[in-house]
C-alpha cells in the first residue's frame, strides 16, 4: 500500500538514521575522540575528491529529469558547487581546497590528487548510478547523501554538533579556511535546506508504492556506500592523529 507523504517522509529519515547514525562509524569516533590537523586533512583530501565529481552526477541526473523544479533545484546546487555560493563569493570547491591547503597540503596535489580506493570506488557507484538509473531512483542515491546530513536526523541521536562546520573548531584555523562550512550549514542546517528540498523532492515524486520501495532501496544502497568510505577515511584520520600524537 502507498504511504502517505509524512509516512513515506519518515521512513526516508529511518533509513538515514539507521545507516549513518545508529552505530557510529569510524569518522564520527575522529570528530569526537581524535581531532587534530593531521587527521583532518586525510578528511579533507578525500573530500575534496568527492566534492569536485558531485555536481557531475547532478548533471547526468538533470538530463533525464523531466520536472522542472527537480532540475532547478539540482542545478540550483551545482551552480552554487561549480561557479558561485553568494555566501562567499566562490565555489564549494575552492573553498573546500582552501580548507586542505590550511591543513598542510599544497594546493596542486590536492587539485591531482585522485583519491584513496575506496574514494574511487564510492564515486564510480554514484557515477554510475547516476547514469544508468531512472532519474528518481538516481537522485535517491545522489540526493540522498545529502540527507545524510539531516539537522533533525542527528539530533535524534544526540550527534547535532557532528553536522556541521563547528566540529573544526578546535582546530585553530584562521577564518578564511573555514568559508566553505559556514556557506554548508546555510545551505544544509536550516530548515528547508538541501536535506529537507531532497526528501521532499523524493516525497513528491515517488507517488506509487513501487517507487517509494525503489527509492527507499537505493537510498539505503548509497548511504552503506557512503558510510563505508567514511569508516576508511576515520580509520586513516584516527591512524594520522595517533602518529601526529
Amino acid at each position: 500500500m502507498k504511504r502517505s507523504g509524512g509516512e513515506f517522509q519518515e521512513e526516508l529519515l529511518g533509513v538515514v538514521g539507521k545507516v549513518m547514525w545508529e552505530q557510529p562509524h569510524a569518522l564520527t569516533e575522529f570528530y569526537l575522540h581524535h581531532m587534530s590537523r593531521d587527521g583532518a586533512r586525510v578528511y579533507a583530501l578525500e573530500h575534496c575528491v568527492f566534492a569536485d565529481l558531485f555536481p557531475r552526477w547532478f548533471g547526468n541526473i538533470v538530463g533525464n529529469c523531466p520536472h522542472l523544479d527537480a532540475r532547478q533545484y539540482m542545478i540550483e546546487n551545482m551552480y552554487v558547487e561549480e561557479v558561485n555560493d553568494p555566501t562567499i563569493q566562490a565555489g564549494h570547491y575552492e573553498s573546500l581546497v582552501d580548507f586542505a591547503v590550511a591543513l598542510g597540503s599544497e594546493r596542486d596535489f590536492v587539485y591531482n590528487y585522485k583519491g584513496a580506493i575506496y574514494t574511487r570506488m564510492a564515486n564510480a557507484y554514484w557515477d554510475w548510478a547516476s547514469r544508468s538509473m531512472s532519474w528518481l531512483e538516481a537522485f535517491a542515491a545522489v540526493g540522498g547523501i545529502e540527507m545524510s546530513k539531516s539537522p533533525e536526523v542527528a539530533a535524534r541521536y544526540g550527534m547535532s554538533q557532528l553536522v556541521g562546520g563547528g566540529r573544526w573548531k578546535n582546530l585553530d584555523l584562521p577564518g578564511k579556511a573555514l568559508t566553505h562550512w559556514d556557506a554548508a550549514d546555510q545551505a544544509d542546517l536550516p530548515q528547508g535546506g538541501h536535506s529537507d528540498e531532497t526528501a521532499n523532492l523524493l516525497v513528491k515524486y515517488a507517488d506509487t508504492e513501487e517507487k517509494q520501495d525503489a527509492v527507499l532501496k537505493i537510498l539505503e544502497e548509497s548511504l552503506e556506500v557512503h558510510r563505508f568510505r567514511h569508516q576508511q577515511i576515520g580509520l586513516e584520520a584516527i591512524a594520522a592523529s595517533k602518529g601526529a600524537a
